[in-house]
């Protein structure tokens, strides 16, 4: 996840500094960790997904800390990449 998510979030979030609304972004952000969240959180409970214990850091409300952390870059990855390509296409 470092590699593939973390990391390009980060690098993407700078290369489109002059183009993002923080504010925007925040919002954003925070709807879709509440939806996630929220998504992870039913399919867990009715046993659609399962974390072994045995491969995870640690729970908070039976979800992976790690699950978390997906849920707040890869989002974040999305809204880059889009606004990356979106300001090159428009030059």
């Amino acid at each position: 996840m470092l590699i593939f998510a973390i990391v390009p979030s980060i690098v993407l979030l700078y290369l489109n500094r002059d183009v993002i609304k923080i504010k925007s972004l925040f919002i954003s952000m925070f709807v879709l960790f509440i939806i996630g969240v929220v998504w992870d959180q039913i399919a867990i409970r009715t046993e659609i997904w399962y974390f072994s214990q045995d491969e995870i850091s640690g729970n908070l409300f039976k979800m992976p800390y790690e699950e978390y952390l997906f849920i707040i870059f890869l989002p974040l990855l999305v809204i880059n990449i889009y606004i990356f390509i979106e300001k090159k296409i428009k030059g």
